[in-house]
């Protein structure tokens, strides 16, 4: 079973999230997908689209970072993350869009093929759902708005929107069959 909360996130309420869930226990930032394993943990933390695919991380409590699990796909000469396998918080970030940001989540299966993941694990990572249920304010959706996201919001400046990008009026009108 999975266990998720979906929210808005500016890089400055990412940072500040990761600074804070650091009381939680030490903590490794990993990209889900790496060309070389030695490369897999995210030493320097920059915006969402600055290094191709930094906007799909992986949380991991840093003693458990040893015991990841991860495939190695010839076709693309890249290798994954096994989260079924691994104790890991799967952190998919927000995307801006034009002058909006798609909503990013977080997210972990409390199993894995064996069985029920441990203890620890399984403790740390809830704790990191419900610091964002209690720190951020939930929109109609059940969305967890941050307090930088929340305050542009407010101001006008960003809109929490799409998890996709929008089609061009070009494009809807060829997919209706409008000339």
């Amino acid at each position: 079973m999975s266990k998720q909360v979906t929210f808005y996130m500016t890089h400055e309420d990412e940072q500040a999230f990761l600074d804070a869930i650091r009381q939680f226990g030490p903590l490794a930032l990993v990209y889900s997908a790496f060309s070389d394993p030695a490369k897999m943990e995210v030493h320097l933390f920059h915006s969402v689209g600055t290094v191709a695919g930094d906007d799909n991380l992986g949380l991991v409590n840093a003693p458990s970072a040893n015991n990841l699990k991860h495939e190695f796909f010839s076709t693309s000469s890249t290798y994954c993350l096994d989260l079924a396998e691994s104790e890991i918080v799967q952190f998919n970030r927000c995307r801006p869009i034009q002058t909006w940001i798609a909503n990013g989540r977080l997210w972990f299966d409390e199993n894995s093929f064996k069985g029920v993941k441990s203890q620890a694990f399984l403790k740390w990572a809830n704790a990191l759902l419900e610091w964002i249920r209690i720190n951020y304010k939930k929109n109609n959706s059940g969305d967890f708005i941050a307090p930088y996201a929340l305050e542009l919001a407010n101001q006008g400046k960003l809109q929490l929107g799409p998890t996709i990008a929008p089609l061009s009026i070009e494009e809807q009108k060829r997919i209706l069959g409008i000339k």
